[in-house]
């Protein structure tokens, strides 16, 4: 049998020793190395087959080394010893070569899966047959030497023993797979010698002879674990089944430890590879939202900017109202003609003013601010009206005319509100500049129009017939858009404006939101007369059905 030279790397004594102990009935010559450059040093001098390599090493990265390995000699099976909560390097170590690993603290029927997973490898690979192992105990030893003789010839490698306590010894220092024992053997019974082995090692198959045809016997050696009963005088032919028998029962049961160990291999490494991906993929989809987020709050800070002189004008109204009423109330203090009740009426208007304005500060602020989406009950009326408020002013100075036409008893949906109130912020810009630009052709003759040209936004809100969703209207009267580039509108940095008018994002922005709502948005009318975009939301949903977001 051939002697297999197997290298063992490890910075920890006790491992190495103890993996070498194991290893020595396994008919292999072992050499221990406590660091790279050792190992290495080993491996170049010494034909090695199987190298036992630590992950952690203190001059090199058991990854690294492995690569060396596989790159100087790739016939060389190497099995790698990892630390507890390692898997990770383990499942690595695997995918770059490795046959197999161990964790800390080893065990050791891991420890045979995993050497007979390399050593059957390396035999196929070689195109080697593999001779198995007999231990023939008998204190007869004319039995012992015709058995052997038999067995020689058969292609097995026999050992013989002539008592239990020398039998016990073989195998502890060998690698046996069946035993052949004499049920009397004086101080030690042939049955008491199975159940031992069979302690050390429960892969051992075991063959019972006797020269008492005793059926008592037969059926206790049977419970201690043997695989048959011969009688004496031994039929060597049916001994031959026997064997055979016991080879077939070792070979099922090894295919099947070193099958059931690759599936685990396997099954981690696939287990492994989905955590990347969907690790991937989470960073992915954080890196989009993180990019829309952004976006998002671009546009929210571009609508601000916009929104400036609507702003301006919803405080300094209630400021000009403030300070009106502390000039008139210093000139009837200055006559004498204050009272008590004049100042209190003024001190609540002045609180009334000043609410106006905090109202107006907070939304902005609020709206400006880039936090989390916290999907909640929305009033969409209400979100509208926010709307409303902020673009109100903007709206009047390019002489806009408002219409809303608001459903009684609208019932609330689940959304993030500020978004929402983006979506009309985007909507309404979009809708003025719209009729800006037909005015403007209008008046300068580019566009035939006979009276007067009206600029008016409808908004109207309501459920639709089944009240499964809540549909918004949001209709102009500005320049329309055609069927071709109704297709295109939603896309990024696709715009409808002259050059330098507008980014392309703002109906971008407003898709995505509506679709991370669930819902639709779509634009409806002939081109030159106006749009309607139409806005569906679902009804009946809960908070829960929007944590990943909607789809297309």
């Amino acid at each position: 049998m051939k002697i297999r030279k197997v290298l063992i790397v490890d910075d920890d004594q006790i491992t190495r020793e103890q993996i070498a102990i194991e290893l020595k009935r396994h008919y292999c010559d072992t050499f221990l190395a406590a660091n790279g450059a050792e190992g290495m040093e080993i491996f170049i001098k010494e034909d090695i087959s199987i190298l036992f390599l630590d992950v952690n090493l203190p001059d090199i990265n058991g990854l690294d080394f492995l690569k060396q390995i596989k790159a100087a000699k790739p016939t060389c099976e190497v099995i790698m010893i990892t630390g507890f909560g390692s898997e990770e390097i383990a499942i690595q170590s695997l995918r770059r070569g490795a046959i197999d690993y161990l964790e800390k603290p080893v065990n050791f029927d891991t420890l045979a899966a995993a050497f007979g997973r390399a050593l059957e490898k390396i035999s196929q690979n070689e195109d080697m047959v593999y001779k198995n192992t007999v231990l023939v105990i008998d204190d007869d030893e004319s039995a012992r030497i015709l058995l052997k003789r038999f067995l020689d010839k058969e292609d097995y490698e026999v050992f013989i023993a002539a008592s239990g306590p020398e039998g016990l010894e073989i195998i502890e220092k060998n690698k046996i797979d069946v035993l052949i024992t004499d049920i009397n053997l004086g101080e030690m019974n042939g049955i008491e010698v199975l159940q031992q082995a069979k302690k050390f090692h429960p892969d051992i198959e075991g063959i019972v002879i006797t020269g008492q045809k005793d059926e008592a016997l037969a059926i206790e050696s049977l419970r201690a674990g043997a695989s048959d009963y011969i009688n004496k005088p031994i039929n060597l032919d049916e001994l031959l089944i026997s064997l055979q028998k016991a080879v077939e029962n070792i070979t099922l049961n090894r295919t099947r430890l070193y099958r059931t160990r690759e599936l685990k291999i396997s099954s981690e490494i696939m287990s492994k590879m989905n955590e990347e991906l969907e690790r991937r993929i989470e960073d992915r989809s954080r890196e989009l939202s993180q990019t829309q987020a952004q976006l998002f709050q671009t546009s929210k800070l571009a609508t601000l900017g916009e929104m400036s002189a609507g702003l301006a004008h919803e405080i300094n109204q209630p400021l000009g109202g403030i300070a009106l009423i502390c000039t008139n109330m210093k000139k009837f203090i200055e006559r004498g003609k204050s009272s008590d009740s004049m100042i209190l009426k003024d001190i609540a208007d002045i609180e009334k003013s000043i609410t106006r304005i905090t109202r107006v500060i907070n939304h902005m602020r609020t709206f400006a601010r880039q936090d989390a989406l916290k999907f909640i009950s929305v009033d969409v009326v209400e979100t509208i009206n926010s709307a409303l408020t902020l673009m109100g002013e903007q709206l009047r100075l390019h002489e806009v005319e408002v219409v809303q036409d608001f459903d009684n008893d609208i019932p609330k949906i689940i959304g993030e509100p500020f978004q929402i109130e983006q979506v009309w912020i985007n909507l309404i810009s979009n809708a003025r500049d719209s009729m800006d630009e037909k005015g403007m052709k209008i008046q300068d003759g580019r566009i035939p129009f006979s009276g007067a040209y009206q600029k008016k936004l409808t908004i109207k809100v309501a459920c639709d017939a089944a009240r499964e969703n809540l549909q918004i209207f949001f209709t102009d009267t500005g320049m329309g858009i055609s069927d071709e580039k109704k297709k295109k509108i939603f896309e990024p940095f696709f715009t409808t404006k002259e050059v330098g008018k507008g980014s392309g994002l703002g109906l971008s922005i407003t898709y995505g939101i509506i679709e991370s709502h669930l819902g639709k948005i779509e634009a409806q009318g002939p081109e030159g007369e106006g749009v309607t975009f139409v806005i569906s939301f679902p009804l009946n949903k809960k908070e829960q059905d929007f944590t990943g977001g909607g789809s297309k």
